[in-house]
C-alpha cells in the first residue's frame, strides 16, 4: 500500500472543486457535488479462485484500516457507518447520489465531516460484487449522508 500517495490524493480531493455534472477526471469519476476515486484496484480477481479473492478482500480491508488511522490524524475521529440500510432504502425512497451508488459497492465505511470544507469524505472497500475487481475507494461529497 502506498499510504503517502493515498494521503496526497485525499488532500487533492478534499480541496478540489466538485463537478456540477457527471464527469471523469484524472482522480476518478465525479457527478454533481462529488468525486469518487479508486485508491487501489485488484487485478484479475473477477474470475479468480474464491479463496484468493477472500485473501485480497482481507488485505484491502487491512489497508483501509491503516489509511483510516492516518486520515483520522488529519480530519479527526470518523463515524463508522454501515451502508446496507441505505442500500435497502433505495427500493422504497429516492436516495441522493452519490450515496445510492456508493451503497451498492461498499458494505461499511469510515465517514468524516471535513472541517472548514462543508464536505464529507468516505473511505470504504468495494467488494460486494464478486464479479468485479476489489477497490479501495475514497468519496468526497457536498451531499449530506441520508
Amino acid at each position: 500500500m502506498d499510504t503517502e500517495k493515498y494521503l496526497a490524493l485525499a488532500d487533492v480531493l478534499s480541496s478540489r472543486e466538485l463537478p456540477a455534472e457527471d464527469d471523469g477526471s484524472d482522480a476518478g469519476e465525479g457527478g454533481p457535488g462529488f468525486l469518487l476515486a479508486p485508491l487501489a484496484v485488484s487485478h484479475g480477481l473477477r474470475q479468480a479462485d474464491p479463496a484468493l479473492r477472500v485473501a485480497q478482500v482481507e488485505r484491502f480491508h487491512d489497508d483501509k484500516e491503516v489509511l483510516a488511522g492516518r486520515l483520522t490524524e488529519r480530519w479527526g475521529e470518523p463515524y463508522r457507518v454501515g451502508l446496507q440500510t441505505i442500500r435497502l432504502r433505495t427500493a422504497h425512497e429516492e436516495i441522493p447520489e452519490p450515496w445510492a451508488g456508493f451503497s451498492l459497492l461498499v458494505e461499511d465505511a469510515y465517514l468524516w465531516e471535513l472541517p472548514g470544507h462543508g464536505r464529507w469524505a468516505v473511505l470504504g472497500v468495494a467488494d460486494i460484487d464478486s464479479g468485479d475487481e476489489i477497490r479501495l475507494l475514497l468519496l468526497v461529497t457536498e451531499t449530506d449522508p441520508p
